[in-house]
């Protein structure tokens, strides 16, 4: 089946939506080129704009990751595709402090333990933390973040 049957063009962005599969992890559009698998958008280029140069990224202006329409594509670094990304705001964000998954405190118990002038292990039973972590988070060798 050609390459143009595998996708639809939305109107309303030009996005060139592939329909055929999409990797369940990154949500890119793969498909069967020359024998091995390869992701759509970059065999969009290829079948549009010619051969991908070695070490080359094939970046999404539309920041649509199933858009195969090669006027929405560009090429570019490893470097400038993390930037571009960043720049957006779709990169991880580290996780520290109260959006770290396994944080039981927030910044208003920090502040709070900080000024809290009780022994440490009354205030760690009271927060369920070890005395340990009040009194790292009393001298700011944890939570630095929080002022």
């Amino acid at each position: 089946m050609p390459f143009e049957d595998h996708y639809i063009p939305e109107p309303m962005s030009g996005c060139w939506l592939w329909l055929a599969h999409v990797a369940n992890t990154t949500g890119y559009g793969q498909t069967t080129y020359r024998q091995r698998t390869h992701l759509a958008h970059r065999v969009s280029w290829i079948l549009h704009r010619g051969e991908i140069p070695d070490g080359a990224w094939v970046l999404h202006k539309c920041d649509q990751r199933s858009c195969v329409n090669p006027d929405h594509l560009y090429l570019g670094t490893a470097k400038e595709n993390s930037r571009d990304r960043d720049q957006k705001g779709r990169g991880k964000m580290p996780l520290f402090g109260e959006n770290h998954h396994h944080a039981k405190l927030t910044k208003e118990n920090i502040r709070a333990i900080r000024s809290d002038m009780r022994p440490q292990r009354t205030i760690a039973q009271d927060y369920g933390i070890g005395q340990q972590a009040v009194s790292h988070i009393q001298r700011r060798v944890n939570w630095k973040h929080v002022p």
